[in-house]
Protein backbone atom coordinates (compact mmCIF):
# COMPACT_ATOMS: atom_id res chain seq x y z
CA UNK A 1 0.00 0.00 0.00
CA UNK A 2 2.77 2.50 1.03
CA UNK A 3 4.07 2.27 -3.17
CA UNK A 4 0.85 2.73 -4.56
CA UNK A 5 0.17 6.03 -1.88
CA UNK A 6 3.79 7.63 -2.70
CA UNK A 7 2.21 7.17 -7.01
CA UNK A 8 -1.34 8.77 -5.69
CA UNK A 9 0.79 11.35 -3.69
CA UNK A 10 3.13 12.17 -6.68
CA UNK A 11 0.45 12.28 -9.14
CA UNK A 12 -0.82 14.83 -6.91
CA UNK A 13 2.16 17.24 -6.63
CA UNK A 14 2.53 17.35 -10.08
CA UNK A 15 0.40 19.91 -10.46
CA UNK A 16 0.85 22.40 -7.62
CA UNK A 17 3.14 24.91 -6.67
CA UNK A 18 6.54 23.90 -5.66
CA UNK A 19 7.74 25.35 -2.23
CA UNK A 20 11.34 24.26 -1.26
CA UNK A 21 11.31 22.84 1.97
CA UNK A 22 13.54 23.34 4.89
CA UNK A 23 16.29 21.39 6.30
CA UNK A 24 14.72 18.43 8.89
CA UNK A 25 17.58 18.46 11.07
CA UNK A 26 16.88 14.86 11.39
CA UNK A 27 19.13 12.27 12.03
CA UNK A 28 18.52 8.93 9.20
CA UNK A 29 18.99 5.31 10.39
CA UNK A 30 19.34 3.89 6.74
CA UNK A 31 20.25 5.47 3.81
CA UNK A 32 19.82 4.50 0.16
CA UNK A 33 21.18 5.42 -3.13
CA UNK A 34 18.91 4.95 -6.07
CA UNK A 35 20.34 4.11 -9.44
CA UNK A 36 18.65 6.17 -12.52
CA UNK A 37 15.01 6.46 -12.12
CA UNK A 38 14.06 5.80 -15.73
CA UNK A 39 11.09 3.95 -15.55
CA UNK A 40 7.29 4.20 -14.64
CA UNK A 41 6.59 5.00 -11.41
CA UNK A 42 5.06 2.03 -9.96
CA UNK A 43 7.95 0.93 -10.52
CA UNK A 44 10.32 3.44 -9.00
CA UNK A 45 7.98 3.13 -5.70
CA UNK A 46 7.68 -0.71 -5.69
CA UNK A 47 11.49 -0.71 -5.46
CA UNK A 48 11.36 1.94 -2.85
CA UNK A 49 8.65 -0.15 -0.90
CA UNK A 50 10.40 -3.43 -1.35
CA UNK A 51 13.32 -1.79 0.96
CA UNK A 52 11.35 -0.47 3.44
CA UNK A 53 11.86 3.08 2.42
CA UNK A 54 8.24 4.20 2.24
CA UNK A 55 5.88 4.93 4.95
CA UNK A 56 2.20 4.86 5.32
CA UNK A 57 1.57 8.41 4.11
CA UNK A 58 3.76 8.19 0.61
CA UNK A 59 6.96 9.71 1.85
CA UNK A 60 9.89 8.37 2.61
CA UNK A 61 10.10 7.48 6.25
CA UNK A 62 11.41 10.15 8.72
CA UNK A 63 14.24 7.08 9.47
CA UNK A 64 15.50 6.89 5.66
CA UNK A 65 17.88 9.05 3.21
CA UNK A 66 18.01 8.57 -0.16
CA UNK A 67 20.26 10.08 -2.99
CA UNK A 68 18.94 9.78 -6.46
CA UNK A 69 21.98 9.34 -8.95
CA UNK A 70 20.08 11.54 -11.62
CA UNK A 71 18.60 10.54 -15.05
CA UNK A 72 14.98 11.12 -14.48
CA UNK A 73 13.98 11.86 -17.60
CA UNK A 74 13.15 9.40 -20.68
CA UNK A 75 12.84 6.07 -21.20
CA UNK A 76 11.40 3.30 -23.80
CA UNK A 77 7.84 2.89 -23.37
CA UNK A 78 4.70 4.59 -23.52
CA UNK A 79 5.29 8.35 -24.34
CA UNK A 80 2.42 10.04 -22.31
CA UNK A 81 3.70 8.18 -19.15
CA UNK A 82 6.95 8.74 -19.80
CA UNK A 83 6.56 12.50 -19.77
CA UNK A 84 4.28 12.75 -17.03
CA UNK A 85 6.03 10.20 -14.90
CA UNK A 86 9.47 11.35 -14.69
CA UNK A 87 8.50 15.24 -13.75
CA UNK A 88 5.81 13.41 -11.01
CA UNK A 89 8.68 11.23 -9.58
CA UNK A 90 11.34 14.23 -9.32
CA UNK A 91 8.50 16.49 -7.63
CA UNK A 92 7.99 14.03 -5.57
CA UNK A 93 11.55 14.08 -4.58
CA UNK A 94 12.22 17.51 -4.35
CA UNK A 95 9.38 17.77 -1.46
CA UNK A 96 11.25 16.04 0.51
CA UNK A 97 13.72 17.53 3.17
CA UNK A 98 17.15 18.92 1.42
CA UNK A 99 19.00 16.95 3.87
CA UNK A 100 16.76 13.64 3.85
CA UNK A 101 17.24 13.56 -0.48
CA UNK A 102 19.78 14.21 -2.21
CA UNK A 103 18.92 14.71 -6.29
CA UNK A 104 22.12 14.59 -8.77
CA UNK A 105 21.36 15.84 -12.20
CA UNK A 106 22.11 13.60 -14.79
CA UNK A 107 22.66 14.12 -18.84
CA UNK A 108 18.40 14.01 -19.26
CA UNK A 109 18.03 16.21 -16.86
CA UNK A 110 20.47 18.70 -17.86
CA UNK A 111 19.87 18.37 -21.05
CA UNK A 112 16.33 19.85 -20.61
CA UNK A 113 18.53 23.42 -20.00
CA UNK A 114 21.51 23.38 -21.93
CA UNK A 115 20.13 21.50 -24.51
CA UNK A 116 16.61 21.67 -25.45
CA UNK A 117 16.85 25.07 -23.81
CA UNK A 118 14.77 27.28 -25.86
CA UNK A 119 12.73 24.59 -27.67
CA UNK A 120 8.99 24.41 -27.47
CA UNK A 121 6.76 21.59 -26.81
CA UNK A 122 5.03 22.02 -30.55
CA UNK A 123 8.59 22.50 -31.72
CA UNK A 124 9.97 19.16 -29.85
CA UNK A 125 7.01 17.12 -31.50
CA UNK A 126 7.49 18.39 -35.01
CA UNK A 127 11.46 17.43 -34.66
CA UNK A 128 10.42 14.05 -33.21
CA UNK A 129 7.96 13.41 -36.06
CA UNK A 130 10.34 14.23 -38.29
CA UNK A 131 13.33 11.95 -36.87
CA UNK A 132 10.73 9.00 -37.14
CA UNK A 133 10.56 9.96 -40.72
CA UNK A 134 14.40 10.06 -41.07
CA UNK A 135 14.42 6.44 -39.38
CA UNK A 136 12.43 5.08 -41.47
CA UNK A 137 13.86 6.02 -44.47
CA UNK A 138 17.08 6.02 -44.70
CA UNK A 139 17.74 6.72 -48.97
CA UNK A 140 16.35 10.28 -47.89
CA UNK A 141 19.46 12.04 -46.78
CA UNK A 142 18.01 15.39 -47.44
CA UNK A 143 15.63 14.60 -44.44
CA UNK A 144 18.63 14.71 -42.36
CA UNK A 145 19.71 18.23 -43.95
CA UNK A 146 16.37 19.73 -43.01
CA UNK A 147 16.64 18.36 -39.33
CA UNK A 148 19.79 19.92 -39.10
CA UNK A 149 18.45 22.91 -40.82
CA UNK A 150 15.57 23.39 -38.80
CA UNK A 151 16.61 22.06 -35.05
CA UNK A 152 20.29 23.58 -34.55
CA UNK A 153 19.96 22.94 -31.03
CA UNK A 154 19.32 19.24 -31.08
CA UNK A 155 22.43 17.10 -31.37
CA UNK A 156 20.90 14.38 -33.81
CA UNK A 157 17.44 13.38 -35.01
CA UNK A 158 17.86 10.18 -32.54
CA UNK A 159 18.39 12.66 -29.73
CA UNK A 160 14.55 13.68 -30.53
CA UNK A 161 13.29 10.30 -31.76
CA UNK A 162 14.69 8.11 -28.39
CA UNK A 163 17.38 9.53 -26.15
CA UNK A 164 15.28 12.43 -24.82
CA UNK A 165 12.34 11.96 -26.40
CA UNK A 166 10.24 12.75 -23.63
CA UNK A 167 11.03 16.56 -23.30
CA UNK A 168 8.11 18.79 -22.27
CA UNK A 169 8.35 22.46 -21.43
CA UNK A 170 7.01 21.74 -17.82
CA UNK A 171 10.35 19.30 -17.17
CA UNK A 172 12.33 22.43 -18.15
CA UNK A 173 10.68 24.82 -15.94
CA UNK A 174 10.95 22.75 -12.90
CA UNK A 175 14.73 21.88 -13.57
CA UNK A 176 15.21 25.51 -13.12
CA UNK A 177 13.60 25.92 -10.25
CA UNK A 178 15.44 22.85 -8.77
CA UNK A 179 18.63 24.71 -9.90
CA UNK A 180 17.84 28.21 -8.84
CA UNK A 181 16.87 26.65 -5.17
CA UNK A 182 19.93 24.99 -5.21
CA UNK A 183 18.07 21.28 -5.07
CA UNK A 184 19.89 19.49 -8.10
CA UNK A 185 23.72 18.98 -7.94
CA UNK A 186 26.75 17.84 -9.98
CA UNK A 187 27.70 15.63 -6.81
CA UNK A 188 27.45 14.66 -3.15
CA UNK A 189 30.01 13.05 -0.46
CA UNK A 190 28.33 9.78 1.47
CA UNK A 191 29.88 6.97 3.96
CA UNK A 192 30.31 3.55 2.75
CA UNK A 193 29.13 0.84 5.15
CA UNK A 194 32.70 0.54 6.37
CA UNK A 195 32.96 4.50 6.97
CA UNK A 196 34.76 5.06 3.80
CA UNK A 197 34.00 8.80 1.93
CA UNK A 198 33.04 8.32 -1.41
CA UNK A 199 31.91 10.62 -4.06
CA UNK A 200 28.42 10.07 -6.07
CA UNK A 201 27.86 11.97 -9.10
CA UNK A 202 25.71 10.61 -12.08
CA UNK A 203 28.65 9.51 -14.47
CA UNK A 204 32.05 9.62 -12.94
CA UNK A 205 34.96 11.65 -12.20
CA UNK A 206 38.32 11.18 -14.57
CA UNK A 207 41.53 13.13 -14.03
CA UNK A 208 40.29 15.03 -17.22
CA UNK A 209 37.33 16.61 -15.00
CA UNK A 210 39.89 17.62 -12.14
CA UNK A 211 42.36 19.05 -14.75
CA UNK A 212 39.42 21.64 -15.67
CA UNK A 213 38.20 22.15 -12.19
CA UNK A 214 41.80 22.97 -11.28
CA UNK A 215 42.19 20.51 -9.06
CA UNK A 216 44.55 17.79 -10.37
CA UNK A 217 46.11 16.19 -7.25
CA UNK A 218 42.45 16.43 -5.39
CA UNK A 219 41.42 12.77 -3.78
CA UNK A 220 39.26 14.42 -0.96
CA UNK A 221 35.44 14.06 -2.04
CA UNK A 222 34.74 16.45 -0.49
CA UNK A 223 36.78 19.11 -1.94
CA UNK A 224 35.82 17.77 -5.50
CA UNK A 225 32.94 17.49 -4.81
CA UNK A 226 33.22 21.75 -3.34
CA UNK A 227 35.00 22.30 -6.76
CA UNK A 228 31.86 20.64 -9.02
CA UNK A 229 29.32 22.35 -7.05
CA UNK A 230 31.10 25.90 -7.90
CA UNK A 231 31.48 25.05 -11.03
CA UNK A 232 27.77 24.77 -11.54
CA UNK A 233 27.04 28.35 -9.48
CA UNK A 234 29.15 30.03 -11.73
CA UNK A 235 27.39 28.85 -14.45
CA UNK A 236 23.75 29.66 -12.51
CA UNK A 237 24.83 32.83 -12.01
CA UNK A 238 25.12 33.71 -15.72
CA UNK A 239 21.65 32.16 -15.65
CA UNK A 240 19.83 33.39 -13.10
CA UNK A 241 18.57 36.99 -13.74
CA UNK A 242 17.23 35.71 -17.15
CA UNK A 243 15.46 32.32 -16.03
CA UNK A 244 13.70 34.72 -13.10
CA UNK A 245 12.58 36.78 -15.91
CA UNK A 246 11.78 33.98 -17.70
CA UNK A 247 13.58 34.34 -20.91
CA UNK A 248 15.14 32.05 -22.13
CA UNK A 249 19.03 31.28 -21.68
CA UNK A 250 21.49 27.88 -22.20
CA UNK A 251 23.18 26.60 -19.14
CA UNK A 252 26.60 26.75 -19.83
CA UNK A 253 29.33 23.64 -18.05
CA UNK A 254 31.59 23.79 -20.71
CA UNK A 255 34.42 22.34 -20.81
CA UNK A 256 33.13 20.37 -18.18
CA UNK A 257 30.25 19.27 -19.63
CA UNK A 258 29.62 19.24 -23.31
CA UNK A 259 26.09 19.83 -24.24
CA UNK A 260 25.31 18.66 -27.93
CA UNK A 261 23.51 20.53 -31.19
CA UNK A 262 24.46 21.23 -34.45
CA UNK A 263 25.07 17.26 -34.97
CA UNK A 264 27.11 16.52 -32.80
CA UNK A 265 26.47 14.67 -29.89
CA UNK A 266 27.75 16.35 -25.87
CA UNK A 267 30.42 14.85 -24.23
CA UNK A 268 32.28 14.76 -20.35
CA UNK A 269 31.12 14.52 -17.41
CA UNK A 270 27.53 14.17 -17.69
CA UNK A 271 27.75 11.81 -20.80
CA UNK A 272 30.89 9.37 -20.79
CA UNK A 273 31.31 5.63 -19.91
CA UNK A 274 34.10 3.20 -19.16
CA UNK A 275 35.45 2.03 -22.48
CA UNK A 276 38.02 -0.36 -23.23
CA UNK A 277 37.77 2.07 -26.51
CA UNK A 278 37.82 5.89 -24.98
CA UNK A 279 37.65 8.73 -27.41
CA UNK A 280 40.18 11.57 -27.21
CA UNK A 281 37.51 14.16 -28.42
CA UNK A 282 37.17 17.47 -26.62
CA UNK A 283 33.77 16.33 -26.05
CA UNK A 284 34.21 12.34 -25.18
CA UNK A 285 31.85 9.68 -24.88
CA UNK A 286 34.28 7.00 -23.76
CA UNK A 287 36.95 7.05 -21.19
CA UNK A 288 39.59 4.97 -20.14
CA UNK A 289 38.94 3.25 -17.24
CA UNK A 290 42.12 3.90 -16.18
CA UNK A 291 41.99 7.38 -15.81
CA UNK A 292 39.59 6.93 -12.88
CA UNK A 293 41.97 8.99 -10.32
CA UNK A 294 43.84 6.99 -8.12
CA UNK A 295 42.57 6.79 -4.14
CA UNK A 296 39.58 8.20 -5.08
CA UNK A 297 36.35 5.42 -4.50
CA UNK A 298 33.21 7.23 -6.03
CA UNK A 299 29.35 5.99 -6.90
CA UNK A 300 27.98 6.70 -10.27
CA UNK A 301 25.36 5.43 -12.76
CA UNK A 302 24.38 6.28 -16.46
CA UNK A 303 25.91 2.65 -17.83
CA UNK A 304 23.67 -0.31 -17.41
CA UNK A 305 25.50 -3.64 -17.16
CA UNK A 306 24.75 -4.68 -20.36
CA UNK A 307 26.58 -1.65 -22.29
CA UNK A 308 29.72 -2.20 -19.95
CA UNK A 309 29.74 -6.22 -20.62
CA UNK A 310 30.20 -5.12 -24.31
CA UNK A 311 32.47 -1.69 -23.71
CA UNK A 312 35.24 -3.03 -21.23
CA UNK A 313 35.91 -6.20 -23.10
CA UNK A 314 38.89 -8.43 -21.49
CA UNK A 315 38.78 -6.40 -18.47
CA UNK A 316 35.14 -8.21 -17.79
CA UNK A 317 35.41 -10.70 -14.80
CA UNK A 318 33.62 -14.00 -14.73
CA UNK A 319 31.03 -13.08 -12.73
CA UNK A 320 30.24 -9.91 -14.61
CA UNK A 321 30.02 -12.38 -18.29
CA UNK A 322 27.63 -14.41 -16.50
CA UNK A 323 25.00 -11.54 -16.16
CA UNK A 324 23.13 -10.11 -18.79
CA UNK A 325 21.54 -6.97 -17.39
CA UNK A 326 20.92 -5.33 -14.27
CA UNK A 327 22.69 -5.46 -10.93
CA UNK A 328 25.43 -3.33 -9.29
CA UNK A 329 28.70 -3.28 -10.26
CA UNK A 330 32.54 -3.09 -9.45
CA UNK A 331 35.19 -1.23 -11.82
CA UNK A 332 38.51 -0.77 -10.50
CA UNK A 333 42.25 0.34 -11.65
CA UNK A 334 45.64 0.49 -10.30
CA UNK A 335 46.27 2.81 -13.50
CA UNK A 336 47.20 0.00 -15.27
CA UNK A 337 45.58 -3.46 -14.48
CA UNK A 338 41.24 -3.09 -14.93
CA UNK A 339 38.79 -5.23 -13.25
CA UNK A 340 35.05 -4.96 -13.40
CA UNK A 341 33.31 -7.15 -11.62
CA UNK A 342 29.59 -8.09 -10.29
CA UNK A 343 28.26 -6.69 -6.69
CA UNK A 344 30.21 -4.20 -4.66
CA UNK A 345 33.24 -5.19 -3.98
CA UNK A 346 35.85 -3.76 -1.71
CA UNK A 347 38.56 -1.30 -3.64
CA UNK A 348 42.08 -0.67 -2.46
CA UNK A 349 42.98 2.71 -0.69
CA UNK A 350 45.43 3.18 -3.67
CA UNK A 351 43.31 2.13 -6.30
CA UNK A 352 40.51 4.30 -8.40
CA UNK A 353 37.19 2.79 -7.49
CA UNK A 354 33.95 3.18 -9.57
CA UNK A 355 30.48 1.48 -7.87
CA UNK A 356 28.10 1.70 -10.47
CA UNK A 357 24.49 1.20 -9.54
CA UNK A 358 22.20 1.86 -12.71
CA UNK A 359 20.81 -1.29 -12.59
CA UNK A 360 18.89 -0.87 -15.63
CA UNK A 361 15.65 -0.33 -13.87
CA UNK A 362 13.22 -0.66 -16.81
CA UNK A 363 14.40 -3.52 -18.27
CA UNK A 364 14.70 -6.08 -15.15
CA UNK A 365 11.97 -6.97 -12.65
CA UNK A 366 11.25 -5.03 -9.60
CA UNK A 367 11.96 -7.54 -7.41
CA UNK A 368 15.70 -8.06 -8.52
CA UNK A 369 16.40 -4.50 -8.36
CA UNK A 370 19.32 -3.60 -6.32
CA UNK A 371 19.82 -0.35 -3.70
CA UNK A 372 23.21 0.32 -3.27
CA UNK A 373 23.01 1.31 0.66
CA UNK A 374 25.15 4.00 2.78
CA UNK A 375 25.94 4.55 6.10
CA UNK A 376 25.10 8.46 5.53
CA UNK A 377 24.68 11.24 3.74
CA UNK A 378 27.77 13.70 4.91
Amino acid sequence: MSAHAAATRAAALADRPWVPPAASGRAFARTFALGDPQSPNENVFAILDRFGALGADGTLRDDVSLVSIGDHFDWNGDLAVAQAHGLRFLRWLAEHPPDQVVILAGNHDLSRVTEMWRITDAQFTAARVLAERIAASPDQPELEDAFAREYVDLATPELARRDYSAFTERQRAFVQALLLARRLALACVGRTLDGRALLLTHAGVTRRELAILGGEGERDPRGIARMLESALAAALDEVRPRWIAGTPARLQLEPLHIAGGGGREGGGLLYHRPSARPDASPAPRRFDPRTLPLGLLQACGHAGHRKCRTDLGSWVAASAIAVERGGLRTLRTDGVRVVYEMGIQPVAPHEGGLYMIDAEMNSIPVTDYPLFELAAID
